[in-house]
């Protein structure tokens, strides 16, 4: 799955309770470049985020994040939502899909 720019409005997925959107066209990368938003689906694990793009929460409050790339969970039994801790590998029954 893949957020795609359409050039007036900034993509949107949502996932565990936050938006993943796409910076508008005219936030530029290094070197004037735009940085594509990718969003792939792990089988049983997370969604992991590529690209230029800010974490918004239900209300529309940015959520920091420290990384280029950021993996959110999609088992809900994350201790640090809406980032993915690596606990999906320990559920039996992952909610996850696969």
């Amino acid at each position: 799955m893949s957020a795609a720019r359409d050039g007036s409005e900034a993509a949107v997925v949502e996932a565990t309770g936050v938006s993943v959107v796409a910076a508008p066209q005219d936030r530029n990368g290094p070197a004037g470049t735009l940085e594509p938003v990718s969003v792939m689906a792990c089988p049983g694990g997370p969604l992991l985020v590529r690209g230029d793009f800010e974490i918004v929460d239900a209300e529309g409050t940015p959520v920091p994040k420290n990384r280029e790339t950021v993996a959110l969970c999609r088992c809900g039994g994350s201790k640090i939502k809406p980032w993915c801790d690596g606990t999906h590998k320990l559920l039996k029954n992952s909610s996850a899909p696969a």
